[in-house]
């Protein structure tokens, strides 16, 4: 009996979208896990590699697509066949790119997915969310400021510049359970964003001022930043508006010392006065007007954050109003 050649196809695991390279097999319109043909499954040479010996006869002649990301989070598409690999890698390839400039090529195809919870937060975040980031970016248009992404924010830009890229950006991850967690993030903040733009229309918003690049206001999208979100003029004077609200940059070390997690950062929190960094305002003793926590998820997955999040809020940071924002039903009995 004549042995089956095999190839050896080496990945990066990298931390989610940053540093890692998955590869796929083009199946029809599909994108298949090189994994799903792999006869072993072996540890690499680094920590952060795995080889995968896979049967030739598989996949000899078939496209291949390697989803490639930098230290930083930039996306690349490389198109090639097995043919083109030495060492389990590509060494030539039809192109290696940006995936945004090669994302006309593969729109079509869709990545083959096991998990029917990934399938129906695929599908909400099609029909709710991205309807969500146009009003936030018509709202953007209109008012006549920016968003700017600080931080580890690269895939949130990706889903606001462009829903496309995103899908194959987080897609490309093998693990469904990788991909559902870099979903709920991204769809966390789409929520808390168009919240706020929900905020800002019933403040009567006229302008926004504060932080400004190149004459044209912004809102400083940053997870626990030492600066306010956005400064806002309103009939009521003016409103300053913090995402991800953290008074200090060590507060999110405090579950450390008492051995259990602590919610520090509400979601939204909103000021009366003008307070471009966050210790300007916490300095100021001046009191919390308004918290909101916004809830994409439904009720039954957030439950419990009522007692271990939402009244520890209200006793810690003792706003002067709370409300919870939920996209989803929340029974009445729980309202009451």
């Amino acid at each position: 009996m004549r042995e089956t050649k095999t190839t050896i196809v080496k990945e990066k695991i990298g931390k989610g979208t940053r540093g890692g390279r998955y590869i796929y097999v083009m199946e029809g319109k599909d994108l298949v896990h090189i994994s799903n043909y792999a006869s072993k499954r072996l540890l690499g040479e680094y920590e952060d590699e795995i080889v995968y010996e896979v049967p030739l006869n598989k996949i000899v002649g078939k496209v291949l697509y390697c989803f490639d990301f930098s230290g930083t989070g930039g996306a690349f598409l490389c198109k090639c066949k097995i043919e083109d690999f030495e060492g389990g890698r590509p060494k030539k390839y039809e192109y290696y790119e940006l995936l945004e400039k090669r994302i006309h090529e593969i729109r079509e195809l869709r990545f083959r997915v096991r998990d029917s919870k990934l399938l129906s937060l695929i599908t909400q975040f099609e029909h709710s969310f991205i309807p969500m980031i146009k009003e936030i970016k018509e709202y953007e248009r209109i008012q006549d400021f920016k968003i700017s992404f600080m931080g580890h924010q690269e895939r949130l830009q990706n889903a606001f510049e462009n829903p496309e890229v995103y899908y194959f950006t987080f897609m490309s991850l093998p693990d469904d359970r990788s991909r559902i967690n870099s979903l709920k993030v991204i769809r966390r903040w789409i929520y808390q964003l168009w919240v706020l733009k929900l905020l800002c229309d019933a403040f009567k918003v006229s302008k926004f001022k504060g932080h400004e690049y190149e004459g044209k206001p912004y809102w400083w999208i940053e997870q626990g930043s030492d600066f306010s979100t956005t400064i806002a003029k309103t009939p009521i004077g003016d409103v300053t508006f913090w995402l991800e609200f953290q008074p200090d940059k060590c507060a999110h070390m405090l579950g450390m010392f008492i051995g259990k997690r602590v919610s520090i950062r509400p979601d939204i929190v909103a000021v009366r006065g003008c307070f471009e960094r966050t210790k300007e305002f916490v300095d100021s003793k001046r009191p919390i007007d308004l918290i909101v926590e916004c809830k994409e998820d439904l009720f039954d997955a957030w439950r419990n954050e009522i007692e271990s999040q939402i009244l520890p809020y209200r006793e810690t940071f003792k706003p002067n109003n709370l409300i919870i924002a939920s996209f989803e039903h929340v029974p009445d009995i729980v309202k009451t």
